[in-house]
């Protein structure tokens, strides 16, 4: 039940494009209230930058790339270390590299064979990461599914064939709750029909889940999320009924159905989805809209609309869910100098976001062993408990991660995580050896 008004915060626009932390293109929060930043912006002076702001506006260079560097994307490790794809000069040298919150200790892993970042790199407990990479070969391009260690070794583990297809441009890789990776692919590169959603094992076995009765031409960077509800979510931003876009669920057994359309006026053609932990997903759209879409009532409705003009931000919008219950968005475009972009806040009421934990790596051991627990929100966690033994030490490294050492005298059962905003207790248990 939505409490208040929306309230939309402009917390950040750059005085002009003359600066690093200008062009924001993806967020996260590594601790409560401080959210790292991409910057797009490149000039003679510098190229692509990370920079920090806090829910209150207060920005900070954390690290400013050389010129004709780019840096597409952030993700925290389960060691607390920042990672992302990028390439660098004319050529395009490809490499991931790390880099610590206080934007000391630089590392750049070189991506061999002519392959790059084709996609989202996502993080996979206890210590790896995933992305679906690409490369010019003779008159064709090709794609691979690549595991990169936390020291940067990257493997192939399948490159896709033409019987494969491929994966469509732009599209995230997304995590299964059945430890699978699923994302969208079409059957010609470039192409638009037929399309597919596929799925690859973590050891490389590849199969379509489904394929899409039709494939709107503009679709190809549509994000796949898996939900709350252990289904998998996307759009069209020009499907549905009234052609102005829709949200489709994918089951984990092949099922596909259109749960939501855009309405024929107002918000339409949606270009962002991400889940909040109210159980709803939220998203923006081509029309500046943050749309709501409720997962038991199938209900999609207008949560906020933004100036088309002015200091707010111009969509797309990549949204979190903050843990003061705030989403946070941020976007290349809109603000008060024209094209530098935004960051702000948009207050629907949402509660703070309690801890939740998936899974523990491992799930036994003896006393003075360390355990990942691996979940979400688990930022400023206060304690953690073994079956209600305070846990001897523990260490939070991102808000997916915590790393807690088996304390002496603990016994197998449950595992508590508390946090400012609650407490979570695992289903499952930790059996101590």
């Amino acid at each position: 039940m939505i409490a208040q008004a929306p309230v939309y915060t402009l917390l950040y626009t750059p005085p002009s494009l003359a600066v690093p932390e200008s062009n924001p293109i993806t967020i996260l929060e590594a601790a409560p209230g401080l959210f790292y930043i991409v910057g797009a912006r490149e000039t003679t002076n510098f190229g692509y930058s990370i920079f920090t702001a806090t829910s209150t506006g207060a920005v900070n260079l954390t690290y400013s790339f050389p010129p004709s560097t780019d840096a597409f994307m952030l993700v925290q490790a389960t060691n607390g270390s920042l990672y992302g794809p990028g390439y660098a000069n004319q050529n395009q040298d490809e490499f991931y590299f790390s880099i610590a919150p206080s934007g000391s200790g630089l590392q750049q892993f070189p991506v061999p064979g002519g392959w790059g970042s084709a996609s989202d790199m996502i993080v996979v407990p206890p210590a790896e990461f995933y992305d679906i990479l690409a490369a010019n070969h003779s008159t064709k391009r090709i794609f691979a599914l690549a595991r990169i260690s936390e020291a940067g070794k990257v493997t192939i583990v399948r490159q896709f064939s033409g019987s494969d297809g491929a994966p469509a441009s732009g599209v995230n890789l997304v995590y299964g709750p059945d430890g699978n990776f699923y994302g969208v692919g079409n059957q010609q590169y470039g192409g638009i029909s037929p399309g597919f959603i596929y799925r690859i094992t973590p050891q490389g076995a590849y199969s379509q889940l489904l394929s899409f009765p039709t494939f709107p031409s503009n679709g190809l960077g549509t994000p796949l999320i898996a939900a709350s509800d252990g289904n998998l979510y996307g759009i069209f931003d020009v499907g549905g009924t009234n052609k102005t876009g829709e949200i489709y669920q994918a089951t984990l057994s092949g099922g596909l159905q259109t749960v939501a359309s855009f309405p024929a006026k107002g918000m339409a053609q949606p270009l962002t989805l991400m889940e909040a932990a109210d159980g709803n997903i939220y998203g923006s759209t081509n029309t500046n809209s943050i749309f709501r879409y409720n997962l038991k009532t199938h209900a999609l409705t207008d949560a906020y609309q933004m100036a088309l003009n002015g200091s707010q931000a111009r969509c797309a919008c990549p949204l979190i869910h903050g843990m003061d219950g705030k989403l946070y968005g941020v976007s290349s475009f809109g603000g008060n100098y024209p094209g530098a972009g935004t960051l702000f806040s948009l207050d629907l009421g949402l509660q703070r976001p309690k801890p939740a934990v998936s899974a523990l790596y491992p799930s036994d051991g003896p006393a003075g062993s360390r355990v990942l627990l691996w979940g979400n929100y688990l930022l400023a966690a206060k304690s953690v408990a073994f079956n209600g033994v305070p846990a001897a030490s523990f260490q939070v490294t991102s808000g997916q991660s915590v790393w807690a050492t088996v304390p002496e005298g603990a016994t197998s059962g449950p595992v508590t995580i508390t946090t400012p905003n609650g407490s979570f207790t695992t289903s499952g248990q930790f059996t101590v050896q």
